[in-house]
């Protein structure tokens, strides 16, 4: 899928990327980049606002599991995450999420094909001006119905 399609599909079915202004730089299915511009996502303290950083980072890693299982049609839900805030986001914000553990996705995969239903835990880092400013981790579960 190309970063467009993403993007595309993304504000069709989450209109509040689409509102914050979302987009999406890179689109593999070894790597994914989400970029949201701090005029749109800007609080009153003149930085990125925490509830945008964190909804960047797991749309970010929700991506990440969909263009890795594209059969289950985004059958891909968020259980748990958690995001540790470093630095204030002073200019405008990129989350990144690597397929790092060849051995995790080999499991969600074997999980679903024994029980229609697969975990996978994801890490993503947001950067602004080159700063990293948080730190996101995700359990998402794919459905196969």
């Amino acid at each position: 899928m190309t970063p467009t399609k993403l993007q595309a599909f993304l504000h069709r079915n989450i209109p509040a990327s689409a509102a914050l202004q979302f987009s999406v730089a890179e689109a593999e299915t070894e790597r994914v980049g989400l970029l949201a511009p701090i005029a749109a996502n800007c609080n009153h303290h003149h930085t990125v606002f925490g509830g945008s950083i964190v909804m960047l980072a797991t749309l970010c890693g929700w991506s990440l599991v969909h263009l890795n299982y594209p059969e289950y049609h985004g059958k891909i839900v968020i259980q748990e995450s958690h995001i540790r805030y470093l630095k204030p986001a002073r200019g405008d914000l990129t989350a990144v999420c690597e397929k790092t553990d060849p051995e995790a996705w080999a499991q969600c995969s074997a999980m679903l094909t024994a029980r229609g239903k697969g975990k996978i835990h994801i890490t993503c880092t947001l950067f602004s001006n080159d700063i990293k400013v948080a730190e996101f981790e995700g359990k998402y579960v794919v459905l196969a119905e």
